[in-house]
């Protein structure tokens, strides 16, 4: 029952009936669903006289990400931005901690991402349609930039920016390349090919910079750890890295020190720091960048550190320190779920890279790869009870100076940049 409602749950988050659907429309389906999933895991939990949250240390961190939000405007005394934020950030919340505590088996995890698969291939076959037709499924129309004369397909609700629906689709190849590369079924192997060429092809019809930064990185990380040699693994992601840059739209040509929109990004980058640095605990809140200028960040940890401070960078960036030690560790030591952990583990490196150029902070799709991670990592230490995932002190010192270095790598480059 509860694994039919998580399918439901994850199906409303990416097709989005509530939004467009007429039988569904302005529902609040997401709003049911996480409810009732809630109400199931607690009985379930209760009745096998389990704890109620998997005990995985993702749920401190998120929980204090959760903390930072609502402290970003507590500590300004702005209550009614206190309210909004609660409202908004309890989407991805919810979603981490419903995917987290529902996947305690091999095959709801592997079901979870094959429908994720199936969904985000269905929403390229939609923005196929809505270039033929000029108006998608939901009666969308394309992202249109006049002065560069591009059209980018798109979806609705938290998909309507292309940008956010290529990564949608990369994060989809990414669960996919392993079942290419790895031993599988033969059809399988060819499925997955097919799918990650279609999936492919619906980061080109997005257009996205950002997707496509993501596909290479996702690419080229994944050959590394296949082939357990940088060198190799280099050899083959670049070659890879390459293709795509070839077959990518010539937006890619604009990502330069020297290019306008460039310039332009390290200017909001360096605006950013000023922001943290004169609000350094808890920044200046949630969604609160743009209030005195018209643009957003263009790098997500540079929005977490602006709006919500140094320690919500810390959080932000301990979540996927985390996914990644714990999907390493699934990696080497469980044979079970190596190919499972290699995927999520090259989309999360896909995201982290786009999130240097584009400010998801705070959409679904990290919250979503981060549950994954926890749920793999749990699923690993039940059947193998002597696997060391703990987390020790060391590893928050080493948070700490990765959010350092990340701050220090922005300001050189926006001081580079200006030379």
């Amino acid at each position: 029952m509860s694994f039919f409602l998580i399918a439901l749950y994850i199906f409303c988050t990416i097709i989005r009936p509530q939004d467009w659907a007429l039988f569904f429309l302005n529902k609040p389906l997401i709003n049911w669903l996480a409810i009732a999933i809630v109400i199931v895991l607690v009985i379930k939990r209760t009745g096998n006289q389990s704890a109620l949250l998997m005990k995985v240390p993702h749920n401190v961190f998120m929980l204090g990400l959760f903390f930072s939000v609502l402290m970003s405007h507590v500590s300004h005394t702005y209550f009614r931005g206190l309210i909004n934020s609660f409202n908004d950030f309890i989407v991805p919340f919810l979603l981490f901690f419903i995917i987290l505590n529902s996947l305690d088996q091999k095959w709801k995890l592997w079901a979870v991402l094959w429908e994720i698969v199936i969904l985000s291939s269905l929403l390229v076959w939609q923005g196929i349609s809505q270039l033929k037709m000029g108006v998608g499924w939901a009666w969308q129309v394309p992202t249109i930039d006049l002065e560069r004369g591009e059209i980018r397909i798109n979806w609705i609700g938290i998909f309507n920016d292309p940008n956010d629906l290529a990564l949608l689709f990369v994060m989809a190849a990414g669960f996919l390349l392993p079942l290419v590369f790895r031993r599988s079924n033969f059809f399988l192997k060819i499925l997955s090919a097919a799918l990650i060429t279609w999936l492919g092809y619906g980061v080109y019809l997005t257009n996205s910079r950002g997707g496509y930064l993501a596909l290479v990185a996702t690419v080229f990380f994944f050959f590394v750890r296949l082939t357990n040699k940088v060198f190799w693994g280099s050899v083959l992601g670049g070659i890879g890295a390459v293709a795509v840059f070839v077959l990518g739209p010539s937006r890619l040509g604009l990502i330069s020190s020297g290019e306008s929109s460039a310039y332009g990004r390290l200017e909001l980058w360096y605006w950013g720091l000023q922001k943290m640095f004169h609000n350094p605990v808890f920044g200046v809140g949630y969604n609160m960048f743009m209030e005195d200028q018209s643009l957003t960040a263009h790098n997500s940890y540079v929005l977490a550190a602006a709006e919500l401070g140094f320690i919500g960078l810390f959080m932000w960036v301990g979540l996927i320190y985390i996914s990644y030690k714990g999907l390493s560790v699934v990696y080497q030591k469980s044979d079970s779920l190596k190919t499972l952990s290699m995927g999520i583990q090259s989309s999360l490196v896909g995201f982290c890279a786009a999130a240097f150029f584009l400010s998801r902070t705070y959409v679904i799709l990290p919250y979503l790869l981060f549950a994954l991670s926890g749920a793999a990592m749990n699923y690993a230490k039940q059947t193998q009870p002597d696997l060391n995932l703990n987390f020790y002190r060391k590893d928050y010192f080493k948070i700490f100076w990765i959010c350092v270095s990340i701050l220090l790598a922005i300001y050189i480059l926006y001081k580079t940049g200006l030379s």
